[in-house]
């Protein structure tokens, strides 16, 4: 049975390469809003459900 992680937030900016993936919320939220007033970019958030991360071999 695979585990799921809940709660993961995807931040992308649709007019540069700035992209992240956090776990946390409020550090999305933050990351979201500072690219947003510093670059004057469009950016988005999704949150997400992924598998959780392997571990090195």
């Amino acid at each position: 049975m695979k585990q799921r992680m809940e709660r993961v937030y995807h931040v992308t900016c649709h007019e540069c390469t700035f992209e992240g993936v956090f776990e946390d919320h409020r550090t999305a939220l933050d990351e979201w809003n500072e690219h947003e007033r510093d670059d004057d970019h469009r950016v988005s958030i999704l949150e997400i459900d992924r598998p959780s991360p392997r571990k090195p071999a």
